[in-house]
């Protein structure tokens, strides 16, 4: 969670694991001042400097004029062990294999995906943001699996320390995302477990949230979490996101799962996508070898239930079907 002081400006990280109330007092340590901070979802209230600049034209839209064709999904829960990373990485590949340009953003400090799909040590985000001057383009990586990536790597975790104090920082992802938006029909982007910084970018620069969870108490309450900071954007600035519950790791014959599944679906209602992908050991396995499933057991469940998904997600959010024809990039 990302807090402003109200007086000097000053921003503050804070771990969402140390937030007990829904509501408590700080104070600055620059300039001593004591403010209410409210946790993100109850009454919730973004960082004034954001709301300000709410309609505001950055450099990077006046020079890339967005396209709506390309949809931006963000996969996140606040919760880890969810299958963040395999539904970014199976729904992908699934895309790709339906004559999608696809590219996957790894915005994750732990660089999972990254690491599956063998580019460990490649240049990120990070990298990119530092060269000032440089292209997206020059950073993304062709993967053999015919989608692209934007790698991760330890650096990212500098990322935050750097910028966060700079005007606009929660803009950044989206701003160099309009310099390759013309070029793919998704861009999907692999999000951290937590609501800070980087969920914030993520989100800011999507037009859609695919939040995987399993059946369990827990996964719901990262839900809850992500929820609550769509709504205060959708609220608070002039950018709406699309949120769909996408269930996780299921298990048919689990009855714990199936009274979940029954609290989600009374709470969450047509938010819920269809496709449910099932706990599948051949998952595993293709991870071992850098694989995604649906390419590695194309007839096992999950492999199917992810290109269930990747049909679902194109009924939801249609690409351009000029798109292909109309982008000169390298494909």
């Amino acid at each position: 969670m990302i807090i402003t002081c109200g007086n000097c400006r000053t921003k503050y990280q804070m771990a969402d694991n140390l937030i007990q109330k829904d509501e408590f007092r700080v104070r600055c340590t620059k300039c001593d001042h004591s403010f209410l901070v409210k946790k993100p979802g109850v009454g919730s209230e973004l960082p004034p400097h954001i709301k300000k600049r709410a309609s505001a034209i950055t450099a990077a839209q006046k020079r890339y004029p967005d396209n709506p064709n390309c949809k931006v999904i963000s996969i996140c829960n606040q919760k880890g062990g969810v299958a963040k990373t395999t539904t970014c990485l199976n729904l992908a590949a699934s895309l790709s294999m339906r004559n999608k340009r696809v590219l996957v953003i790894d915005f994750d400090i732990q660089s999972n995906l990254t690491l599956l799909l063998g580019h460990k040590d490649a240049r990120s985000f990070f990298d990119v943001i530092n060269a000032q001057d440089d292209s997206l383009s020059s950073y993304l990586v062709k993967t053999e699996h015919n989608f692209w990536l934007l790698p991760s790597n330890s650096k990212m975790a500098l990322l935050s320390k750097k910028h966060m104090p700079n005007e606009n920082f929660e803009y950044m992802l989206r701003d160099k995302l309009l310099e390759v938006k013309a070029d793919f029909d998704y861009i999907l982007i692999d999000s951290p477990p937590s609501g800070d910084f980087y969920t914030l970018n993520a989100l800011l620069a999507s037009n859609a949230a695919v939040v995987p969870m399993p059946c369990d108490y827990l996964s719901l309450n990262g839900v809850s979490h992500i929820e609550g900071m769509i709504n205060v954007i959708n609220e608070k600035i002039n950018h709406k996101i699309d949120m769909h519950v996408l269930i996780t790791l299921f298990e048919p014959g689990n009855t714990v799962g199936k009274v979940v599944l029954n609290q989600i679906r009374g709470k969450y209602g047509d938010k819920v996508l269809n496709t449910m992908i099932e706990k599948d050991q051949k998952v595993q396995e293709s991870q071992i070898v850098h694989t995604p499933v649906v390419f590695y057991s194309k007839e096992c469940a999950a492999a199917r239930q992810y290109r269930q998904l990747a049909n679902e997600i194109e009924t939801l959010f249609p690409a351009s079907e000029d798109l292909a024809q109309a982008s000169g990039y390298r494909y």
